[in-house]
């Protein structure tokens, strides 16, 4: 007999977080607007009140009643991001008009989200709403690999195979015994139409109730992405077709795949975790030369380290688990900015073994442009190359994070 969604038996919840774009809407429209005051309201914003002291106003409004709509406004959030505008702004001493670079849209020109008047003297604030600082989500080809589809595939294809079928044999295993994979991301959740992942193997045919067939030995699948109900589908798939599917890419129906394999990493599965380390050390050969070759050339690692802007700009990061909130004042490169800045890797970078479906590495950067710096000054960032967006749902991403010793690469801490 059918499952409904609220008789699940709980593998492991999957719950789903506010997507990037409301947490971008959220913290860089919140704060542009604590730049026009501490008490701004969104209301207000649609009404018109600041449309003198905004940069495009007709097409900021635009876009905000146009995320406002699809349900990104979150007005907690949205508040106590004005107000920290508003700091920002007595902080850096900024008083002319202010834009918005726009949800989803990609920085238009420039690093800034928060955009300033192009009379000023920086472009704007780069804001990142996580903790530990993001500087770049970028894809691999700027790390200098040559590929398509999943870079893991296309460089070390053997060992992805392995590694994946590992993953997926276990899941069918599982299923076949009983159990169903996966959960609703919604406790409340009612039926096999809304927003959930999983698997369940059909031991009998039925019929559901909009008439569609499931046949014994087939496995529902149910899968999506987004806030669109519509987007979300329940489909059964014959075993040979999920093994076909799993070799030829990624694709969102297995992700409830790499659900699983999430929460068996920590060692519940040791066969599959095997044929993930020799994934992993066969990609790292690879990745160290093509990186090392890439990041040669200094406009490639200002590139990555968002210092490849002609105006300075600001940059902030709100306090995480730690409690401390970062404010930097990024360098321009640009001839009238008098800054010299001429990056060079430091030393050889290095590979950080990590838990999870990731690859970490450390690079270590120094400012080489006014002669070489003493033996310590030099920045780290750390550079991942992982399924950021769902393991076996997406492609790997690239992105750099936790930059350290900034100040050796000319960026100036504000402080309060």
């Amino acid at each position: 007999m059918f499952m409904r969604a609220k008789d699940f038996l709980l593998e492991h919840p999957i719950v789903e977080d506010d997507s990037s774009s409301a947490t971008q809407f959220n913290s860089e429209l919140g704060c542009m607007l604590g730049f026009v005051s501490a008490d701004a309201t969104f209301e207000k914003l649609l009404a018109g009140a600041y449309n003198k002291k905004l940069l495009n106003a007709e097409g900021i409004i635009a876009q905000a009643k146009a995320s406002y709509k699809a349900g990104m406004y979150k007005a907690s959030n949205f508040k106590a991001w004005v107000k920290k505008g508003a700091d920002i702004k007595s902080r850096i001493k900024y008083n002319g008009k202010v834009g918005w670079d726009g949800v989803g849209q990609g920085n238009q020109g420039e690093v800034a989200d928060v955009v300033f008047d192009t009379d000023a003297t920086h472009s704007g604030i780069s804001i990142k709403e996580t903790s530990g600082i993001t500087l770049t989500n970028t894809s691999p080809k700027e790390l200098g690999f040559d590929y398509s589809g999943d870079i893991f595939k296309s460089y070390v294809e053997e060992h992805w195979v392995e590694w994946k079928q590992a993953v997926v044999d276990r899941v069918l295993e599982l299923a076949k015994s009983g159990r169903v994979i996966g959960a609703p991301s919604d406790s409340k959740s009612q039926t096999g139409n809304d927003k959930i992942r999983a698997i369940q193997y059909n031991h009998k045919d039925h019929t559901d109730e909009a008439g569609n067939v499931y046949e014994a030995g087939t496995y529902t699948i149910w899968y999506g992405k987004g806030p669109n109900i519509k987007t979300w589908k329940r489909e059964a798939f014959q075993e040979d077709a999920i093994h076909k599917a799993i070799k030829a890419g990624n694709s969102l129906m297995q992700r409830v795949f790499g659900d699983w394999y999430q929460t068996a990493i920590a060692g519940a599965e040791p066969k599959a975790i095997e044929y993930q380390e020799k994934l992993f050390t066969a990609f790292t050969k690879i990745a160290l030369k093509k990186m090392s070759k890439a990041l040669e050339e200094p406009k490639a690692l200002s590139k990555l380290l968002q210092m490849s802007e002609e105006k300075p700009y600001y940059y902030y990061m709100p306090p995480g688990k730690k409690g401390t909130e970062k404010l930097y004042e990024v360098p321009g490169t640009g001839k009238s900015t008098g800054i010299n800045v001429n990056l060079k890797l430091a030393s050889p970078i290095e590979y950080k073994q990590v838990k999870g479906t990731g690859q970490k590495y450390h690079v270590k950067i120094k400012n080489i442009a006014n002669g070489e710096p003493g033996e310590d000054a030099y920045a780290v960032i750390t550079l991942y190359i992982r399924y950021a967006n769902g393991l076996f749902a997406e492609n790997p991403t690239a992105r750099v994070q936790e930059l350290k010793g900034a100040e050796h690469l000319l960026w100036q801490s504000i402080e309060k």
